[in-house]
């Protein structure tokens, strides 16, 4: 039964989140953590709760800080945020972990099994809340001794869904020619670019050239189908949240924060030495959606693309399996929620080889796992 519920965090930090429950009768669930992005609340996620059960799953979705019930930013941590300090992220990391050793105290939940492939927690950011699930695995010296003892027998996996470019702090190629929706000139105030997103964001793109290159990409401002559209006033008040983004999230997507975001990712992702002694059992899941906006089109082909040229290097890098939605936008979570929850679930029980030459796909061999619109039930490999 669905529940709702707030922690407070050291420091006196509320978090909002509702809850799925256990699945009956299940010893070896995994708590699957979700962390929401810009402008729209946790609440647009709450139709995965009537699936995760049937997955094994217990979902647990947070309003982020500024969002409704979770305790606003303070003009000092805005400021660290504004002049892109990397303690801003720090803190995201220890609120992270403090929820986490709440909830494994308050609720028992089972520790990862000997495979690796149930219990635990898997912690997935959406958009630009990855850059709220990433820190916890980015400094071991943010965590105390006996609380990277206690996460590491939880914390199984990371899953990034469909993050923008900008939540790597990924730089555009110089011959790009895109639609930026947060310098549009027809938008005067941060309010009305807010506005301006939440179409832009939400709607369903066709991008005709998805190889590699930038220019190949859908720029429109928005298209006839968007997500938005479809919801009730009640529900557009619930699920969007202008102001909390219009506070405290604009900084994320410029300098000086954009570098700060770029070496979280380097570290998170790429670093040989973090990665395998830092929670060096957790695997990454990328999940994307070929109908997304532009900005996470070209976040996950640099991604990949950044990923494969590593392994290729010989670097060992934290291990990570791609995954596309076909026909799916930016809210898949929203339009086709069973099937986010089935691939999720699909994508967390991947237990990645001992060998690392291993995760070097050979010739032929499928790296994408493909999912047409009517989701991972009729599934095709690319």
């Amino acid at each position: 039964m669905v529940s709702s519920h707030t922690y407070n965090l050291t420091g006196g930090i509320d978090i909002f989140f509702t809850d799925s429950g256990a699945p009956p009768d299940s010893t070896d669930y995994t708590t699957l953590v979700i962390l929401h992005g810009s402008a729209f609340t946790g609440h647009g996620f709450e139709k995965m709760h009537d699936y995760s059960h049937a997955d094994n799953l217990r979902t647990v979705i947070w309003n982020r800080r500024d969002y409704p019930g979770s305790t606003p930013y303070t003009d000092a941590e805005l400021e660290d945020l504004n002049q892109g300090g990397k303690v801003f992220l720090d803190r995201l990391a220890i609120q992270v972990a403090d929820f986490l050793k709440q909830f494994i105290e308050k609720e028992k939940v089972p520790k990862i099994t000997a495979d690796r492939k149930a219990g635990g927690f898997a912690i997935l950011g959406w958009s630009m809340g990855s850059a709220t699930a990433m820190p916890l695995f980015s400094d071991p010296s943010l965590l105390s001794s006996e609380l990277y003892a206690l996460l590491e027998q939880y914390v199984k996996n990371l899953v990034l869904y469909d993050p923008p470019y900008l939540s790597f702090g990924y730089q555009l190629p110089a011959d790009e020619k895109t639609y930026n929706p947060w310098t549009d000139p027809d938008c005067k105030t941060p309010e009305e670019l807010y506005q301006n997103f939440g179409f832009w964001v939400s709607s369903y793109y066709d991008h005709p050239d998805v190889s590699g290159t930038i220019n190949g990409l859908d720029y429109r401002k928005r298209t006839d189908k968007a997500t938005i559209t479809s919801w009730t006033p009640e529900e557009f008040q619930r699920n969007y949240c202008e102001s909390a983004a219009v506070r405290s999230e604009l900084r994320m997507y410029v300098p000086p924060m954009q570098p700060t975001l770029n070496d979280l990712t380097n570290r998170v992702l790429f670093d040989e030495v973090l990665t395998q002694t830092f929670f060096p059992k957790v695997p990454v899941t990328y999940i994307s959606a070929t109908r997304s906006n532009w900005h996470c089109v070209w976040g996950y082909i640099e991604a990949k693309r950044n990923y494969e040229k590593q392994l290729t290097e010989g670097k060992k890098i934290r291990p990570t399996r791609f995954y596309v939605v076909e026909g799916g936008n930016h809210f898949v979570h929203g339009d086709q929620p069973q099937d986010l929850v089935e691939l999720t679930a699909k994508g967390i029980s991947w237990r990645f080889p001992s060998s690392f030459a291993k995760l070097i796909p050979e010739a032929g061999e499928a790296h994408v796992n493909r999912y047409d619109e009517h989701g991972p039930r009729s599934a095709t490999k690319e």
